[in-house]
């Protein structure tokens, strides 16, 4: 901290919001001081509570905001209270270090090893922690609290949380109780393990084995789900999902009918979801597929239609996942994906995935919803997977990882000229359209593909201990104008994916800082492997935000995240052919 400055915290009311603002200063007007701190404390200066709103508190550079769930032991009262920090930080500060301060500052102020256990402690420390030369590109903080009502608080998180914010620590579980019938549990489960399986065949003692559930009730609720035409019962009694698509022609090969050379398709579109596949054919016109099935072995399923001038087929993985046979038969569907159609010269992965968070950092911060292009880093890098994690003798994580470069920069070039054309022109944006489109064709299917609504993009910090708090979204900086409401935005970076890094909040922040990953998904190794392998050297993965994790781990993002993916692919073919870009 500067020479002969104070730390000096000034308490005023604004509305129900309470506001403590900590500032360094050199002087001090003494009328206005109320206590001068000495001993281990000295620097620090309480000001009288100032009676009139503080204009200097108005548009701060940075705000960090958090929700706490208070736990009074004695009433067992509950009670959600807002709580923001805004920062304002010295002439000639870079933003970089803007962000950094913010969030080491909030990072070292909610350790769950030494957190306050009252409202004087917890300013206290945020005085203390002013005084850090860590922190000396902070100038101001203001901290503002305010008690929610029930009507304005949010619907509480699953898991654990601790608050020991003026209460006593109290560790309360938000978990949700599942009060649907058992009939409408399980039969969400049959179609769960079925879109996940297809296009294979599961007989039903896997089904019932799979879901663990009563027979009687599994047999019963299959047919239902036949009769309601939603699943489809093949030969030996084995059950597949099926699609509800009037757009396309179904057709049941035993295998692929031969295609003539100058009508095979020139791009393939690889999904590993079953909504995504859905989303995906959306965008394709003039469509047929064909349907391969074995009770034996791995099914195929192969949509073939156009995307402007371009014919292109699109597939679905049978299985995605960190264990071996679902490495495998990722990669041999594509094997036999390349294999069949040998003209393919593009190569697009499109889905889903978890976006990664940063907390301070407005311009990098992936929201749910927004869509994520692999972008190849200076090393020519879009792609990390992680085998192992190692530390040095510091306790400092090596990342052991194997990566993936396109040798062709076509599609890097392509993204690139679109982002530019709606940096100059943000009114360009014909996945806009796209998405409206495929919206309206998949009205009917068993899931909404419309966009969520905004208070479940809920984003949550992991503080240690298996604690976790709610953070704000990051505000846009001063001056910036936001992201166009209900749209979605695009990033461009690498993604990233591997159980030691998608299974640790700590790692996977650490990760994806060190190869600028934007994204991770559920282990598509095996899948690049077969398209290097099949010297495939145009490729791009395209992933919707439906969660912050791998975008395995919550349903209600996933159809509106597969579409705005499947829209911004369907824009990228068809600037392939199109360098002016102005056939949209």
């Amino acid at each position: 901290m500067a020479e002969k400055e104070e730390v000096v915290m000034t308490p005023s009311k604004k509305g129900k919001a309470t506001h403590i603002k900590i500032e360094r200063v050199k002087k001090l007007n003494l009328d206005k001081v109320a206590h001068v701190a000495g001993g281990q404390h000295k620097g620090l200066v309480i000001n009288k509570e100032a009676h009139e709103d503080d204009p200097t508190l108005e548009k701060p550079q940075l705000q960090l905001g958090f929700i706490c769930f208070l736990v009074d032991q004695k009433t067992g009262g509950h009670a959600v209270e807002s709580r923001k920090l805004k920062f304002w930080y010295r002439d000639d500060t870079e933003y970089l270090d803007q962000v950094t301060t913010a969030y080491e500052f909030f990072k070292e102020l909610v350790k769950p090893e030494n957190f306050p256990r009252d409202y004087v402690g917890f300013i206290k420390k945020c005085m203390k922690q002013m005084q850090d030369e860590k922190y000396h590109h902070a100038r101001k903080v203001d901290v503002e609290l305010e008690q929610l009502s029930d009507e304005e608080a949010p619907l509480s998180p699953g898991g654990k949380i601790v608050i020991e914010l003026g209460l006593e620590a109290d560790y309360y579980g938000f978990n949700k109780e599942d009060t649907r019938s058992q009939e409408e549990i399980v039969r969400e489960k049959i179609l769960q393990v079925l879109e996940s399986a297809y296009p294979n065949i599961l007989v039903v003692e896997d089904i019932i084995r799979i879901i663990n559930a009563p027979e009687a009730l599994v047999y019963q609720l299959l047919r239902e789900l036949q009769d309601a035409q939603l699943v489809q019962e093949m030969e030996n009694g084995g059950f597949v999902r099926h699609v509800l698509d009037e757009q396309t022609e179904v057709q049941m090969v035993k295998q692929m009918p031969t295609i003539a050379a100058n009508q095979q398709p020139t791009v393939a579109i690889i999904s590993a979801m079953y909504y995504e596949k859905l989303a995906v054919d959306a965008m394709m016109e003039n469509k047929t597929s064909y349907m391969r099935f074995k009770m034996e072995g791995e099914s195929n399923v192969y949509t073939i239609g156009y995307i402007g001038e371009h014919k292109v087929v699109s597939t679905k993985l049978p299985a995605v996942g960190f264990h071996r046979a679902a490495q495998i038969a990722t990669g041999n569907t594509t094997t036999r994906l390349l294999g069949t159609f040998q003209n393919v010269e593009h190569v697009f992965l499109v889905g889903v995935a978890g976006g990664v968070p940063h907390y301070t950092d407005y311009y990098k911060h992936v929201r749910l919803g927004d869509v994520v292009l692999s972008k190849v880093d200076p090393d020519n890098k879009l792609y990390y997977f992680c085998n192992k994690v190692t530390q040095d003798k510091a306790g400092n994580p090596h990342f052991i990882n194997k990566s993936w470069s396109p040798r062709d920069p076509i599609l890097q070039q392509v993204a690139s000229r679109l982002q530019e054309m709606n940096y100059h022109n943000p009114d360009f944006a014909p996945w806009e359209r796209y998405m409206a489109e495929g919206e309206q064709l998949l009205a009917g299917q068993q899931v909404s593909f419309s966009r969520p609504e905004p208070n479940t993009d809920r984003l949550y910090m992991d503080i240690g201990d298996q604690n976790i708090i709610e953070v704000q979204h990051p505000m846009p900086p001063d001056g910036v104008m936001p992201n166009k409401p209900g749209v979605p935005a695009f990033h461009f970076g690498t993604i990233g994916s591997g159980r030691p890094v998608v299974k640790s909040h700590s790692l996977r922040l650490d990760f994806a800082a060190r190869y600028d990953v934007r994204a991770f998904d559920t282990a598509f190794d095996q899948v690049l492997d077969s398209i290097e392998g099949n010297r495939k050297d145009s490729y791009m993965i395209v992933r919707g935000i439906a969660d912050y994790v791998d975008g395995d781990k919550h349903k209600e993002w996933q159809p509106y995240a597969a579409l705005a993916a499947a829209a911004y692919t369907k824009t990228m073919i068809k600037a392939l052919s199109n360098p002016q870009m102005d056939d949209y």
